[in-house]
């Protein structure tokens, strides 16, 4: 922060508390500094108001110790707690709830209030739009509306309403023609839908009877819409209740201090000045948050964001050893599969082999069938070409001519050659020379 910027914090802040008749706690020599840090969910103005005496009545009780309040915004007072800038904080049921989860606070003491039905320690959120808006009856005629809220963080100023439209079918995100968060003050959001800014908003129980008290409204200009039937809880309500705001200890700050914070509240004289600067009757011991849990877990809000999501760390960490089994017999499955894979493969392979070994063979056996093929044909041709003479032929002694089968004399020649291939050529032998031409042929001739 610039020394200008601080000059003007420093400015509006006495601005502020000589506008309220308020002044600050003084540091005390030698005290230590415990900073309360307060959701001022109407105002810085307001919250310096309210809490002040508180912190006064503190900074007398205990000693050794100085109490300032700082006044934070809804999206302030997260930061300042994870800073460590404040010592204990005040703020609505769910951003405490956050803090616990985020930051380890613990609560130590619940607001106790009192009203014209008796005492109470709960509060809720009342949605509401213009009397005049006779389109306006109940909460499903909200849909297709515009609608404001101060923050998203705001239990009483949005998320107990979100939860109540959700009950009854609305989808606020997707069903409204609008919705806008203000970012600043439960107030403005009144003043804005009275304004016509946007046809319905909400805001936390005792808004508007608080505006109205101090007479910037009119009630009657107003209509309740959901209003609940509820006759112990003394204002105008739209929602179920939920558990007032805790003052709770950030886990920088000693033990024994916020021991005594939270006897200190207990005592606290119910006609003190603390107690009516806060509107309170009381502080009273801490209360069960559990309605606030079930609701950020239905809204995943704060630490339930993934609430009822199942995610692959939450599997790990619940069944292990149902994961370290899974994954052995994972394992046994992939060296059984691969085993089984190369079993294949060398069957395949040794398939393969066979088949190749089968054609082969059947080649071969087709070649030489073939080859016999072939050579049976020759021989059959051969066998054709070939004509044997076989058995007993009768031939005649003295002039040699051959008997056929019926009976007929042929010359040898002519038999022979009609039943062989053979055939003949003419000559003369020695011994037939001699008789046939002595005077040509004799022995000293020859």
């Amino acid at each position: 922060m610039t020394r200008r910027s601080a000059i003007l914090v420093g400015c509006l802040t006495a601005f502020l508390l000589g506008a309220f008749g308020l002044r600050p706690v003084q540091a005390v020599t030698g005290k230590h500094q415990l900073r309360i840090g307060v959701l001022a969910h109407r105002g810085a103005a307001t919250a310096l108001k309210m809490w002040n005496p508180t912190a006064e009545y503190l900074t007398s009780k205990i000693t050794d110790n100085s109490f300032t309040i700082v006044p934070l915004g809804f999206r302030e007072i997260g930061p300042a707690v994870a800073r460590g800038e404040v010592n204990f904080v005040l703020a609505n049921s769910s951003i405490y709830v956050e803090l616990e989860a985020l930051y380890g606070v613990n609560r130590i003491a619940t607001m106790q209030n009192t009203g014209i039905q008796g005492d109470y320690n709960v509060f809720g959120g009342v949605i509401f739009c213009r009397a005049d808006r006779s389109d306006i009856d109940t909460l499903n005629d909200l849909k297709g509306k515009s609608f404001l809220a101060v923050d998203e963080t705001s239990l009483g100023g949005w998320q107990v309403a979100w939860r109540e439209l959700k009950k009854h079918g609305l989808d606020p995100y997707r069903d409204f023609s609008s919705l806008r968060f203000l970012g600043s003050t439960h107030d403005d959001v009144v003043y804005a839908v009275k304004d016509g800014k946007a046809d319905a908003g909400t805001v936390r129980t005792a808004t508007l009877e608080s505006l109205a008290e101090e007479g910037k409204i009119d009630l009657d200009a107003f209509r309740i819409l959901n209003p609940s039937g509820d006759k112990n809880f003394p204002f105008l309500l739209s929602t179920r209740l939920y558990p007032e705001w805790p003052l709770a200890v950030v886990g920088r700050t000693d033990g024994e201090v916020a021991k005594q914070v939270a006897v200190a509240l207990f005592n606290m004289p119910p006609d003190s000045l603390a107690i009516k600067a806060a509107k309170i009757k009381s502080w009273t011991i801490p209360l069960d948050y559990q309605p606030v849990h079930d609701l950020m877990k239905e809204l995943h809000l704060g630490p339930y964001i993934d609430y009822g999501k199942v995610t692959l760390v939450d599997v790990v960490r619940l069944y292990w050893h149902l994961v370290v089994l899974v994954v052995a017999v994972l394992l046994l499955m992939a060296v059984l599969t691969t085993h089984v894979l190369r079993l294949n493969e060398r069957l395949l392979h040794s398939k393969k082999l066979v088949e190749e070994a089968r054609n082969g063979l059947e080649q071969e056996v087709q070649v030489r069938t073939g080859e016999l093929q072939n050579a049976n044909a020759e021989l059959k041709k051969a066998m054709d070409d070939i004509k044997t003479l076989y058995g007993i032929i009768p031939i005649c002694a003295s002039c040699k001519k051959i008997r056929d089968d019926e009976g007929a004399w042929h010359q040898i020649e002519a038999y022979i050659s009609r039943h062989t291939e053979a055939q003949f050529s003419h000559g003369i032998c020695q011994e037939c020379a001699k008789k046939l031409y002595p005077e040509y042929y004799s022995d000293d001739m020859l």
